[in-house]
């Protein structure tokens, strides 16, 4: 079996889903300033606040997230997945939350190929979206506090794992592909803070960057034909 993990923002879609549901607001967004002493997940909670203040319901922000699209080529993997998914495990590990992430994988339909989803718990109390940590952080000091990719890579690589790919592009998508094998791969899409940060690194894994998904599909089917 060859595991591939995901991030999603940026790397399934092209775009953040937490900076676009801002659109929900209209002119009202450009009030909404990050504080870091607070962290992120906090900041997204009082986002979804402001948005049940404004009269925002679920119907609204599906709309908006479907405005969103799937990057060049992934369609491309996708499809590809799909014909060896009985080979394939697919994991999520995203720093969005479970209910964008169940919008938008139902809306591009394939759900159905993801095995797991790694993300921050959100649910509906009528038009208010609450969300939570997806864990407390407190052993890598490379993560974020609700969040460890690496751990997420360790507990999805079961033993019948031969090889792991790696898709992802943000600053917290460093530290699982510092921790993969000589015969992983990790595949940073161009341009973004983990491809220029891969320069500057030493990994085990070989390394394929892409700015079109359709790349990785080769890299994948070498894989599969060792595995």
């Amino acid at each position: 079996m060859i595991l591939i993990v995901f991030d999603f923002d940026h790397t399934v879609v092209d775009g953040n889903t937490d900076v676009k549901i801002l659109d929900v607001l209209g002119d009202k967004k450009d009030s909404i300033k990050y504080e870091s002493s607070t962290g992120w997940t906090e900041h997204m909670r009082q986002i979804f606040v402001q948005c049940e203040k404004q009269g925002v319901t679920p119907a609204d922000m599906i709309s908006v997230l479907k405005e969103l699209a799937l990057t060049k080529g992934m369609r491309i993997l996708f499809q590809t997945i799909r014909d060896s998914k009985d080979k394939i495990k697919v994991v999520i590990a995203s720093d969005s939350n479970s209910w964008f992430i169940d919008v938008l994988l139902s809306h591009f339909e394939i759900k159905d190929i993801v095995d797991e989803v790694h993300t921050n718990p959100a649910e509906w109390n009528s038009n208010l979206l609450l969300l939570k940590r997806y864990t407390t952080n407190e052993n890598c000091t490379r993560c974020p506090i609700n969040m460890c990719k690496s751990e997420i890579v360790s507990n999805s690589a079961t033993d019948d794992i031969s090889a792991i790919i790696y898709v992802g592009d943000g600053s917290n998508d460093l530290c699982p592909v510092i921790n993969l094998r000589e015969k992983d791969i990790a595949c940073p899409r161009e341009g973004y803070s983990l491809s220029k940060k891969l320069d500057k690194v030493k990994v085990k894994c070989s390394v394929v960057k892409w700015s079109d998904a359709a790349r990785i599909v080769d890299y994948l089917n070498k894989c599969l034909n060792i595995s």
